[in-house]
């Protein structure tokens, strides 16, 4: 896998308040930015990285598979922060962001943090949302 994402995360812009990465239903990082104090528990972050943003972007997935070429990044303006969900390997990259930041230009740097680290291993985020969207297409017995 890659190295450590969270530190290039942070590194990229000040308003990365918190990083986490799930792969394969797993939480492989899970960061808090030191300067930026937590909003609320860390047992809700880990619920939320294993159960809400899964599923949210999996939604976000399949529509955009149908006929919109994917998803590139799911963005969620909570009361206290703006939430940047991206795919990335077997799961996605979650990115808290504070409020006032340029929230789209966060998701759009991210994306190319993303790219490079995938780029380091050989891997491609691409090839699997063309693998997800022919599975979701092809009847069971085609699979």
């Amino acid at each position: 896998m890659t190295a450590a994402l969270a530190p290039r995360l942070f590194a990229a812009d000040p308003n990365v308040r918190y990083v986490a990465v799930n792969q394969n239903g797993r939480i492989t990082e899970m960061e808090q930015r030191a300067s930026w104090s937590s909003l609320n528990p860390s047992e809700t972050d880990r619920l939320e990285e294993l159960v809400v943003n899964p599923i949210v972007l999996e939604a976000a997935s399949r529509r955009g598979n149908i006929d919109l070429d994917g998803v590139r990044a799911v963005i969620i303006r909570y009361g206290l922060l703006d939430q940047v969900i991206l795919p990335f390997g077997s799961g996605h990259v979650s990115i808290g962001v504070q409020q006032g930041a340029d929230v789209v230009r966060i998701a759009a740097m991210a994306a190319d943090v993303l790219a490079a680290a995938e780029a380091e291993t050989g891997s491609s985020r691409r090839v699997g949302q063309v693998e997800r969207a022919l599975r979701l297409a092809l009847p069971r017995g085609m699979r």
